[in-house]
């Protein structure tokens, strides 16, 4: 199989070659390794063409402008599609794979049902990162049906609707039937409504927990009102619109009126809860109302691939 991994990065070098390190000492070898580097401006540009210059396994995307995590995945599996890719491993520059985890993930790329299979994926103390937790159906009795013919234990597996781009084996006819994920989210929920998109179209998704990958953040947290570092509240914004945008998808526009008019309560409610600063709450709300508004209103197109 052509198994080509997608590793997306900006500015974080060190945790970039970390990555790539554990890439090249997996225990099944990659066809190749695809870096879509969003214009970063660390050193990373000259270490990565030196890098394609010495092993030919590597194909360097180079952004013009930095579009976020959403548009280099985007970019990375369409470059990765028109290589003839039979599955596409994305993830972060900051994820670290344990050297069996492609190992791990691939019985379960010979079940037809099988859209997407991902990885089991820790904090730096070994706990699960909150980031990064699939979402389990409920129903599970159809793994049965589905994963037997792989031979491998059930217990060890969880059908799942819902996964992130940290560590996710995607099958490589998904982006030529259903598109791309879309390039305009930049960061967050990208691959929440991508995995979604496939699940929506007759496709399981598998969480393999014997698969285990390292997400290096500088904190476990989830992106939730709740715990989302003032910090970083610009990030909010783009997480806020995006959820927006699939509410409005899914709910159609009645529905999703009452739905974001809810929102601005409920989420001032949540930031307030927080007893923040001053100032850090005020930043919170000014991004998190910007993305309510800016819901009503954005609509990205999916990118369907053309023949080649």
């Amino acid at each position: 199989m052509k198994i080509i991994a997608i590793v997306v990065t900006y500015n974080r070098l060190s945790l970039l070659k970390e990555s790539i390190s554990a890439l090249l000492n997996q225990t099944h070898p990659l066809y190749k390794i695809i870096i879509v580097d969003n214009h970063s401006t660390d050193g990373t540009s000259d270490y990565l063409a030196n890098l394609a210059k010495e092993n030919s396994i590597f194909q360097i995307v180079t952004m013009e402008q930095n579009v976020g995590g959403s548009g280099g995945f985007s970019e990375g599996v369409k470059q990765a599609a028109y290589a003839h890719a039979d599955w596409m491993w994305l993830m972060d520059d900051d994820t670290i794979p344990q050297e069996d985890a492609l190992e791990q993930l691939l019985p379960y790329t010979s079940v037809d049902e099988v859209g997407f299979v991902c990885s089991k994926v820790v904090w730096i103390d070994g706990t699960p990162h909150l980031m990064n937790c699939p979402t389990v159906l409920k129903d599970q009795s159809m793994k049965t049906s589905i994963l037997s013919s792989t031979g491998q234990p059930l217990e060890k597996t969880d059908l799942v609707s819902m996964a992130s781009f940290v560590s996710l084996l995607v099958r490589g006819s998904i982006p030529w039937k259903l598109g791309l994920p879309y390039k305009e989210f930049f960061i967050w929920c990208d691959d929440a409504e991508y995995t979604t998109r496939i699940s929506n179209n007759g496709y399981y998704g598998v969480l393999v927990k014997d698969s285990i990958v390292l997400h290096k953040t500088r904190v476990n947290y989830v992106s939730s009102l709740k715990t989302m570092p003032p910090a970083e509240a610009w990030k909010l914004y783009y997480g806020v619109r995006n959820e927006s945008f699939m509410r409005r998808k899914r709910k159609g526009w009645f529905r999703f009126l009452f739905a974001q008019l809810n929102c601005f309560r409920t989420h001032a409610h949540r930031i307030k809860s927080r007893h923040l600063p001053k100032e850090d709450e005020k930043a919170l709300l000014k991004q998190n109302n910007r993305g309510l508004w800016d819901g009503f209103t954005f609509n990205p197109q999916i990118e369907y691939l053309t023949t080649e």
